[in-house]
């Protein structure tokens, strides 16, 4: 075997000029082969207050940023004059990922990203400024989803911002409150701006144009943030939206018809205003109910239908020329040609009728637009018998919309009063991190090889976390006199001063002190007073030591596997702030693997006694119960569970520490641990969110019997940069798992059709 380490470099800011002032640091980089490290470490180092400055140039990234610091603001020389380049991007999901609230990011471009171009997660306060998102290959499918991404975020500012060539939404808001998009271009998107499951959001002053859909306010089911609404649209020009439709098939966007200037779906108290609609060839305006779309609905809790919505002295024309999608097709022979201005499935929950009518609160207006034209298609009654039999005919009078309905308020954006006085601890411990993994003590040399120091506790887990084929040796150091406590359902708590280390290795023939193995990296995860962190040590050439390198990188590998072939990996090493994407819960480092359920094993084969059952006899584990019954079954050994239960601990372990309620992609709304027993929330016939190219072309995460119809098994097969899943490192695919992931979908059942 040989590896070659690609080049490392030392995670600081070194060569990054810096200023203080009474707010902060300002980090000052130039663009050069050293600024991606450079502007990596800066991020990893920043505290409260900090300013990172990228000079005019082009930046070169291949894996994803990561911004866990609060207050801080990232800021270029103009959108026009900084630009980065994810081009060559081989790692991660998105260009740039922020945690932090306070977040600022302007006067930059973001370019070319696998994935979405910048997502802000879970943060309040949040300014995008003058920030261009762009695809410069022109408009593919294969395209990042999202440009500009805030999600589950409260008091957002887009500002004079743009995004180009996004193969779902160019500037997307999903499951916010408080949001102000204004003064933003869109263009060449599927969806040039989109509010999505959002509450109380103004979206004024902004250019759509060239895009398939201009404007889009949606609500979809199974997610956080249910139902939406309180949703302002207007001084906004909407034109010649007639792009064709290039998002991945199987995503709800796919579905909208080129053509399409305002899309109102589902979402309840939509106002839209002195507008300017013109040149929207299937229709300039146009509102439907989720049922149009003909998914599966299986969240109890989401309202389907769009209710109290005005539209009211915006200016059309010039729209409906030629109608396209399914419906549009559909109807263009019974309603005819041009399509009207203003379009409305007429669908209506008939159980919220009183006398035939809406409730006065529910009621919609859409009066004063000037010359535009209006239909009620009533699609509840188009059926081809209808049609044939004349009993069929769309209704072009306005009366059941002439009420009052109140304006809404305006967006306030109150900023909260964030405390950062305790700067950033994770600064702290990483400066005081050794820089050579032997300070750690964890190995010794015994007859010319490495073995643990034994103060440490080796451990063994029922099912692990794939990475790439690689052997994996874990180790627990508890201070001393510290003990473990045993939890029932999550990871088991450790004392501050723990280490849990784990070391990735390749097979190799070569004679030294690790035979047999080389190793690649230890990862260290440290308990402090403050919290968890984590790190990783990268081994060199010789195999004797290991070096620091908070900022990753990867490195090229080649080993000759069991079956005696030849296999190749560039090999990902995680930067330290991407630990956190899956390991954080609510925002925190939390350790994953080491669950009683996990642990519940004996550490040797041959073993009479289970590690719990050791530990608890040696000192080392309190509060355990007598015996210990639960068991996490063995992915790959039927004799230690059913189908079921190793295919479900299998994506527990390599998919539930992000996709459960307080991971990091709780967005999506799927869950999938083990202890998820409902079938909608694990995926069955659930419709992706934010997937992108990642859906595969299918339309739901799982269906029952159809492996091959299921996204979650493509996101599993695939090796493509910004679809498979993980998209961190994991670079090749597990097939092993990936046949048992597969036969468990084949059994899977075929509920009864939930749609309402």
């Amino acid at each position: 075997m040989s590896l070659c380490c690609l080049t490392f470099h030392a995670a600081s800011a070194d060569g990054a000029d810096q200023d203080k002032d009474q707010s902060g640091t300002v980090t000052r980089i130039v663009a050069g082969a050293e600024a991606q490290y450079q502007f990596q470490s800066a991020l990893i180092n920043s505290v409260p207050g900090d300013v990172i400055e990228l000079g005019a140039g082009v930046y070169e990234f291949d894996s994803e940023l990561n911004v866990v610091c609060d207050n801080l603001t990232i800021r270029g020389a103009g959108s026009r004059q900084t630009i980065l380049s994810f081009q060559h991007q081989n790692s991660g999901s998105s260009g740039l990922t922020a945690t932090g609230n306070s977040f600022v990011i302007e006067d930059l471009a973001v370019q070319d990203t696998v994935g979405n171009g910048i997502k802000v997660l879970g943060a309040r306060d949040v300014t995008f400024r003058r920030v261009r998102v762009e695809w410069t290959g022109g408009p593919k499918s294969t395209n990042g989803a999202y440009g500009i991404y805030p999600v589950e975020c409260q008091n957002v500012l887009i500002e004079n911002s743009e995004s180009i060539g996004a193969s779902d939404a160019g500037i997307y808001c999903g499951q916010c409150r408080n949001v102000i998009v204004k003064g933003c271009v869109a263009r060449k998107n599927v969806a040039g701006i989109e509010i999505e499951n959002t509450l109380n959001a103004d979206v004024f002053e902004n250019e759509a144009t060239d895009n398939t859909g201009g404007i889009l306010v949606f609500d979809l089911p199974g997610l956080n943030l249910v139902n939406g609404g309180d949703v302002r649209l207007f001084r906004n020009k909407v034109t010649e939206n007639n792009h064709p439709n290039f998002a991945p098939l199987g995503t709800i966007v796919a579905d909208v018809a080129p053509g399409t200037g305002v899309m109102v779906m589902a979402t309840d108290r939509v106002e839209i205003f002195d507008n300017d609609l013109t040149n929207n060839q299937t229709s300039n305006l146009m509102i439907f109910s989720y049922l149009v779309t003909q998914r599966k609905l299986n969240d109890q809790k989401f309202d389907p239908y769009p209710e109290a919505f005005s539209i009211h002295h915006n200016r059309m024309s010039g729209g409906g020329q030629k109608p396209a999608g399914e419906v549009g097709i559909l109807l263009a022979a019974v309603i005819g040609v041009p399509f009207p201005d203003i379009f409305y499935d007429g669908l209506v929950d008939q159980k919220k009728l009183v006398e035939g009518k809406l409730p006065a609160n529910l009621r919609s207006a859409i009066r004063e637009n000037g010359q535009a034209t209006f239909a009620n298609v009533h699609l509840d009654q188009f059926t081809p018998a209808n049609v044939t039999a004349g009993r069929y005919q769309a209704d072009h009078s306005l009366a059941p919309f002439d009420i009052d309905v109140s304006a809404l308020k305006p967006v306030t954006l109150q900023p909260h009063a964030h405390e950062f006085k305790n700067g950033n601890p994770a600064v702290a411990v990483y400066r005081a991190a050794p820089i050579k993994l032997s300070s750690w003590k964890l190995f010794r040399e015994q007859q010319g090889k490495f073995v643990p120091d034994p103060s440490l506790i080796p451990y063994e887990l029922n099912t692990a976390l794939f990475s790439d084929h690689t052997t994996k040796h874990r180790l627990i150091r508890l201070p001393e006199g510290g003990q473990m406590t045993w939890t029932a359902d999550e990871v088991l708590e450790f004392p501050v001063g723990t280490v849990i280390a784990k070391t990735f290795a390749y097979p190799d023939s070569k004679n030294d002190q690790t035979p047999g193995e080389r190793f690649l990296e230890t990862r260290l995860e440290l308990h402090e007073t403050s919290g968890w962190y984590g790190y990783a040590y990268v081994w060199n050439d010789e195999q004797t030591d290991a070096d620091l390198r908070l900022g990753g990188g990867s490195l090229h590998a080649s080993w000759m596997d069991a079956d005696g072939h030849n296999q190749t990996n560039q090999y990902q090493i995680p930067n330290a702030n991407q630990c956190l994407v899956c390991h954080s819960q609510d925002g925190k480092f939390v350790p994953l693997g080491p669950t009683a359920r996990n642990l519940n094993r004996p550490l040797r084969r041959g073993d009479t006694v289970d590690q719990l059952t050791d530990w608890k006899l040696r000192g080392l584990l309190k509060e355990a119960p007598s015996q210990q019954t639960e068991k996490m079954a063995e992915f790959d050994n039927p004799a230690t569970g059913s189908l079921n239960d190793r295919a479900r601990a299998w994506l527990e372990v390599n998919c539930a520490h992000c996709h459960n309620p307080r991971g990091s992609a709780r967005t999506s709304g799927l869950d999938l641990r083990a202890v998820q027993h409902d079938p909608a929330k694990y995926g069955v016939f659930k419709s992706p969110v934010a997937a992108g190219k990642g859906s595969g072309g299918r339309r739901y995460d799982i269906i029952p019997a159809q492996p091959d119809e299921s996204i979650l098994m493509f996101r599993l097969e695939t090796e493509e940069a910004g679809a498979r899943m993980p998209n961190l490192a994991r670079n090749l695919a597990q097939h092993q798992a990936n046949s048992l992931i597969r036969e468990w979908i084949l059994s899977l059942p075929t509920p009864t059709d939930p749609v309402r």
